[in-house]
C-alpha cells in the first residue's frame, strides 16, 4: 500500500502552553488571540485566585504572562503564592506586560524573566514566549 505524501506527519511538535493572568478583558483577549494564532495553547485567568486554581487544574504551563492594570489585582501576590505552592525552581518563566515604571520595579523585585512594554506587537510577544521556552529547554545531546 502506497503512503499518502499529503498526509500530515504523525510526529507533531509539542504545543507550548501559556497561562495569561490579566485583569483587563480586552488586553486578555489581545494576548490570547496573538498567542493562539501562533498555535500556542493559551489559558486565561482574571485574578490571582483564579490563576492559582487554573494551575491546579492544568499544571504548570511553559510560560506565565502577567498583565495587571487594576490595583485590586496584585501580580506580585500571584507570583509569590504560585512559588510557595509549586516551588520557586519549578516555576516556569514569567513575562510581565509593562504599563508603568512601577511594573518594572515590581518585576525586578520578583525576578521576572522578561518585560514587554505595552502596547506590544503580536510578533514580539510570540518571540518573547518562544525565546523563554527555548531558554528553559535542556540542550539536545
Amino acid at each position: 500500500m502506497a503512503s499518502n505524501p499529503f498526509k500530515r506527519s504523525q510526529k507533531e511538535e509539542p504545543t507550548i502552553t501559556v497561562l495569561v493572568v490579566c485583569d483587563d478583558p480586552i488586553a486578555c483577549k489581545l494576548v490570547y488571540d496573538a498567542l493562539n494564532d501562533k498555535g500556542y495553547t493559551v489559558h486565561t485567568a482574571v485574578n490571582a485566585l483564579t490563576a492559582i486554581n487554573k494551575l491546579d487544574e492544568i499544571g504548570l504551563p511553559d510560560v506565565i504572562i502577567g498583565d495587571f492594570t487594576h490595583p485590586e489585582v496584585d501580580g506580585k501576590t500571584f507570583i509569590e503564592q504560585a512559588r510557595i505552592r509549586f516551588g520557586k525552581s519549578a516555576m516556569p518563566p514569567v513575562i510581565f506586560l509593562m504599563d508603568s515604571q512601577e511594573d518594572a520595579i515590581t518585576a525586578e523585585q520578583l525576578g521576572v524573566h522578561d518585560l514587554l512594554p505595552k502596547p506590544f506587537e503580536n510578533e514580539k510577544l510570540a518571540e518573547c514566549v518562544s525565546r523563554l521556552v527555548e531558554s528553559q529547554t535542556p540542550a539536545a545531546k
